[in-house]
Order: structure tokens, then C-alpha cells, then sequence
């Protein structure tokens, strides 16, 4: 336990100057505007109106230097940082915790240095201002300290807590406040350092300003600041939904910042290992980044989403089918983000089936990335910035849903979707962890039909070369054209039903090349055991070298194909020497079907309903 009293008593016996700031502050002029208090303050001049740009900082001697600070101000050593008492108070007991080291402004590796801290002082909030969130040193690591009882976050900013993770982007990003109470750490990601109106009113919001009092260091501004332009204010620095740390996937990027903000990478790679696979040149909003090489736009979600939906579909698609791929893109991402991972529905926990002698058994999931919360390509939603949004229908399908999720159980659905289900919806613990949802049940893609047990090989075998009636069977190309890109359409004729044919020869050298085992010549592909949509989710790979079963449904599409075959769910024949794979659908068959939904949306269903045949059991619930 720090004894701060104490030393604040030592401190202001020693520096009459400082003591009578503090003891002015029992007289400082307050007004409440709203829920806001507004402080009038002339003193914190010296940080509202810092000058933080590069040259000003190395022009000046850094003031918390041991060597450059005061002779008066006291020291009390913790860690590798000195507790000082600010010489220009906000509230009584204001402390700078500075390091010893000239270091920057940064929170990496120092997150639980943060919370030890506000356990060893209770009582107190430890708050922390990013390089560009209102530090007035960005060059010299410090923390903050006021008692707990003068700050609480306000409900105008976005927040969350920090959930322990290999990587926060917060540890990095210089456009961060962060508060620590009793080792609990609150995370206020900025969009800006200062508003568009700093200069006719002297306001620079950092971690005090946005838990609840706002600092004027002018009468005028004090005068003038009201509960709407504080509000203003705050919205304008502050997110007011969740951001996003969006991982782009590049080839040797070319990264142009224009003048109106945005920023042009040439060399973004879409399609990462499917036979669409190309490069492109896109315009991306929000905030750009680079960690441990990685390219990382931060963005708000809502952004997010104008982009995945016109990237993920056609922009002119229609507006029912807009608004039920918003729900489900926001409530995919708000069900992975750290932010929220405590409300997301994480399943029933199920037991996979024995992994037999030899079996190579394996999933890929979002989770898969360390450094950003999704990335931009089909692994997670596709995403192309400002590329693909070109549409006002999307700008309505977002502003119709804004905040909208759908949930199960009073948790945020994890809602998976998929290009073509083949007629049959699959269970997400065939495809991915053994966790069952609920509401990714196994179905039919059409209204009152029946599914036969696609599990048996010989009713599977039918199904597959059969063209039952379903929503995505039988689509106009209009229709198709709204959830398929050009070059999507370019891939396959069909999706609902396909064909796939190797020699042996070709198939032999396919599969040693993809597996990297040498099974020599392959003399059969054995269907093991299916799902409930029939997608193979164990496959037996005979070869006069090799016998392996692999499993789950990604890693058989990804060993039978250059890229990705379309769908686990198919049958095998022999043509002479050559093997025939018949298959139904595209991609994993678990939740939305946006073929289908395409389909529903043409036929005049709304979006709930399109929501409800898809995802049973859910409710809409506001997120934010």
C-alpha cells in the first residue's frame, strides 16, 4: 500500500506554489450542463493548449525528466515510475505517476503494471492519455491518479473492458483514454485528439474530460459550453459504437494517405487461396495502422459493415436481404470481438467422435488471428473499405438495423452464413468447435419441407444427385447478380449442384501436394461419416503409400481442390480410372444461405422473417 497521504502532505509543505493550487481548488467556478460538469480551470492551460506535434516536442526539455522537473517536486519511487504530484490540479490528490526512463507514451507490456498500481492505491483511479488522446507528454510514459469518487466514464463515450489477450490493439494505439479501478481496466478508444472547434473554444478532451468533467481554461469557453456543445464534443472524439481492428491481407502494399483522409493501398490481396484469388488497389476510411508488419484499419463498426455488405453481396441488392445480412455481420462480430466475447453465445459444449489411428482432424476459425480481431478477406467477412460501397440501399439496410443483433438465451448469436447451402443447413459443431448452437440447427432451405437424414450415405446419395426444391435451387440470374461479384459468377455455372472430375493421375499429385504426404497413387475416397446437410465431415484418403482420414469439412475442400471445392457435401464415382465428384452447394451450409435469402427477399419476405427460417429461436435485441 502506497502511503499517499503522506507524501502529498510532504510535498505541499516543500512547494507552496503547488499548495496553493490545491488549496484554490475548493474555490475553482463549476457548472453542471446536463449530467456533464463543466470546470473552469486558467491553470490547466499549460496542458489543454499543448503543442504535441513532432518538432514542438523535440524543441522543448521534456518536464517530467527527473533532471528537468522542478527542485521542489518530490519523488516517491514505485516500479520502474516516480510518483509526483501534478503541479497544475484537477481535482485534490491529482498524482503523475511518470517513468523513470524517457520513454513514449505507449501502454504496451503495461497493462497489468496499470492495474497494480490501482490496487496498491484504492480510492484512486488510474487513468492513462494516449499520444494523440490528450497527454500532454507523449514522449515521457506516465500515468495519472485522482480519487475514484471525481471520474466515472460517461455513457456519451463508447467503452469496454479490457479482456486479457496475447494482443490488445489498445497496448499500441496512441488514440486510446484508459481508466483503472480496483485492477478493472475501461477502454475508451478516441477518433480524434481534439475537436473541429479547439481554437474559438480552448477544449482538448483527455480521460478526466470523458468521465464526466469536461475542463475550460478560458471564461469565455466556460461560459459558453452547454449540455449540447459538451455533447457535441464528446461524440465527435469519442466512438459511439464498437471499433474495429480490421487485419488487410497484403502483397508488398503501396500505402498513399489522401488529403481527404482516406487512405489507397495498392496490393490488397482478396480471395487469399481460392481460385479468385487477385490483387487490388482499395480506399480504406477510419484509421490506419502497422504492428509486427501487420496492416490494420481501425474503423467503427457501422463502417464496417456499409463495407462487408456491399463486399460480401451486391450493393444493389435489395433492401430486405441488406437489412438481414446487416443483423448478422454485426452480430458475427460483436459475438468475436474481445469487447464483447463475454456476451457472445460461446455453445453447449458436445463431444466430437473418437479420433481414430491416424486421423488428421482439424478447424480454422477467426480465432486463428492474434493481432486484430478480423481480417479482411472471405477467413473472416469479406471487407474492401470504400471500394464496394456504392450504394444507397446499403446506407438505409445500416441506419434501418443500426445496433440491431439477433440472440438466444439473452447472449449475441455467433451467425454464421454461407454462400449456397445446397438445401440443407449443417450444425456448427460439424464444421468448426464441438459446441452446439441452438439456433444453427439442422433444416431445410424451403418453407414446411422435410430434410432426410443426410447422415446415411445411401439417402445422402439422392439428396446430392437429386435437385430437391429449395430457396437457393432455382435462381434467376438477376437475382443471383445481388449476392454474387463478378468475379464470384465467374467461378461455377451452378452452385446448387456442380461437378468436379480428376484423372487418378491429377488427383494423386492434387492431394500429396495440398497434404504434403505422399500417398502414392490414390485408389479411393471413402465417405466416413456426413452431417446432418450430407457434408462430409471425415473422409477416408486410400493410396498405395498412405491411408489417412481428415476431418472436419474445410480441410477435405481445401486437399481436393487448388483452392477450395466448392462444398464437403458430395458423392463419388469412378469413370474408368477417374474420379467424379457430383457436390451440392458452396462453403459450409451452417446459418444464412444468401442465395437463399436472396431468393425469400424476391419473394416478398421481410428481413425478420428471412432472420427467423434461418436462425429459429432468435430475438432482435439494440446492442448499442
Amino acid at each position: 500500500m502506497i502511503e499517499i497521504e503522506e507524501f502529498l502532505e510532504r510535498q505541499m509543505a516543500v512547494w507552496p506554489e503547488v499548495a496553493a493550487r490545491f488549496e484554490a481548488l475548493r474555490l475553482v467556478e463549476t457548472k453542471r450542463v446536463g449530467d456533464y460538469c463543466v470546470q473552469f480551470n486558467p491553470a490547466r492551460v499549460v496542458s489543454t493548449a499543448a503543442k504535441v506535434d513532432a518538432a514542438s516536442i523535440a524543441a522543448r526539455r521534456c518536464f517530467l525528466c527527473g533532471a528537468n522537473r522542478p527542485p521542489q517536486q518530490l519523488a516517491l519511487e514505485w516500479e520502474d515510475m516516480e510518483i509526483l504530484v501534478n503541479p497544475f490540479p484537477i481535482f485534490p490528490g491529482h498524482l503523475t505517476i511518470a517513468a523513470k526512463a524517457h520513454t513514449p507514451q505507449t501502454m504496451l507490456g503495461r497493462t497489468d503494471q496499470m492495474r497494480r498500481l490501482s490496487r496498491e492505491l484504492p480510492g484512486y483511479t488510474i487513468f492513462f492519455n494516449g499520444a494523440r488522446a490528450g497527454a500532454s507528454a507523449p514522449d515521457h510514459m506516465h500515468f495519472q491518479a485522482v480519487p475514484s469518487r471525481f471520474m466515472k466514464p460517461t455513457s456519451m463515450a463508447y467503452t469496454y473492458r479490457l479482456a486479457p489477450a496475447p494482443f490488445s490493439p489498445e497496448e499500441i494505439d496512441p488514440l486510446v483514454n484508459m481508466v483503472c479501478v480496483d485492477g478493472e481496466i475501461t477502454v475508451i478508444p478516441r477518433t480524434k485528439h481534439r475537436p473541429d472547434c479547439y481554437g474559438q473554444l480552448l477544449v482538448s478532451p483527455a480521460s478526466i474530460d470523458l468521465c464526466g468533467t469536461l475542463i475550460a481554461v478560458r471564461r469565455s469557453d466556460f461560459d459558453a459550453l452547454n449540455a449540447s456543445k459538451v455533447e457535441s464534443i464528446i461524440r465527435e472524439v469519442t466512438f459511439q459504437q464498437p471499433p474495429v481492428y480490421v487485419g488487410l491481407i497484403t502483397a508488398d502494399p503501396t500505402i498513399i494517405a489522401e488529403a481527404d483522409g482516406t487512405t489507397t493501398v495498392d496490393g490488397i490481396v482478396i480471395g487469399k487461396d481460392f481460385h479468385w484469388q487477385r490483387r487490388q488497389t482499395q480506399r480504406f476510411g477510419g484509421e490506419m495502422l502497422q504492428h509486427r508488419g501487420q496492416l490494420i484499419n481501425r474503423i467503427g463498426l457501422e463502417e464496417y459493415l456499409r463495407s462487408v455488405i456491399s463486399s460480401e453481396m451486391s450493393a444493389t441488392s435489395s433492401v430486405e436481404l441488406l437489412k438481414a445480412h446487416a443483423v448478422i455481420s454485426r452480430s458475427w462480430l460483436m459475438a468475436q470481438l474481445r469487447s464483447t466475447r463475454s456476451l457472445a453465445d460461446v455453445g453447449a459444449s458436445v463431444g466430437d467422435p473418437p479420433v481414430e489411428e491416424g486421423e488428421i482432424r482439424r478447424w480454422f476459425d477467426r480465432d486463428d488471428h492474434e493481432l486484430f480481431d478480423v481480417c479482411s478477406d472471405d477467413h473472416c467477412q469479406r471487407y474492401q473499405g470504400l471500394t464496394r460501397i456504392t450504394s444507397s440501399e446499403v446506407d438505409r439496410a445500416i441506419d434501418a438495423t443500426r445496433g440491431l443483433v439477433l440472440t438466444a438465451g439473452g447472449r449475441i448469436c455467433d451467425t454464421r452464413f454461407s454462400k449456397c447451402c445446397g438445401g440443407a443447413f449443417e450444425l456448427f459443431e460439424n464444421c468448426w468447435q464441438p459446441q452446439h448452437h441452438s439456433y444453427l440447427a439442422a433444416g431445410r432451405d424451403a418453407i414446411g419441407a422435410e430434410l432426410p437424414d443426410l447422415t446415411d450415405e445411401n439417402q445422402a446419395r439422392r439428396w446430392i444427385l437429386g435437385r430437391p426444391d429449395a430457396f437457393c435451387a432455382n435462381v434467376e440470374p438477376a437475382v443471383l447478380g445481388q449476392v454474387l461479384n463478378d468475379f464470384d459468377r465467374q467461378t461455377a455455372p451452378d452452385f446448387y449442384r456442380w461437378t468436379i472430375r480428376y484423372t487418378q493421375a491429377q488427383l494423386s499429385e492434387l492431394i500429396c501436394r495440398r497434404s504434403e504426404i505422399d500417398f502414392g497413387t490414390i485408389l479411393d475416397l471413402i465417405p466416413m461419416r456426413r452431417g446432418v446437410s450430407g457434408r462430409i465431415t471425415a473422409l477416408k484418403i486410400v493410396g498405395t503409400n498412405a491411408t489417412r482420414i481428415i476431418g472436419k469439412e474445410l480441410i477435405i475442400r481445401r486437399w481436393l481442390s487448388e483452392s477450395h471445392l466448392y462444398s464437403s457435401a458430395f458423392v463419388v464415382d469412378r469413370d474408368g480410372t477417374d474420379f467424379v465428384l457430383r457436390g451440392a452447394g458452396w462453403g459450409h451450409g451452417v446459418g444464412l444461405c444468401q442465395i437463399g435469402a436472396a431468393v425469400m427477399a424476391e419473394k416478398g419476405f421481410g428481413f425478420q422473417e428471412i432472420l427467423r427460417h434461418y436462425y429459429p429461436g432468435t430475438e432482435l435485441w439494440h446492442a448499442f
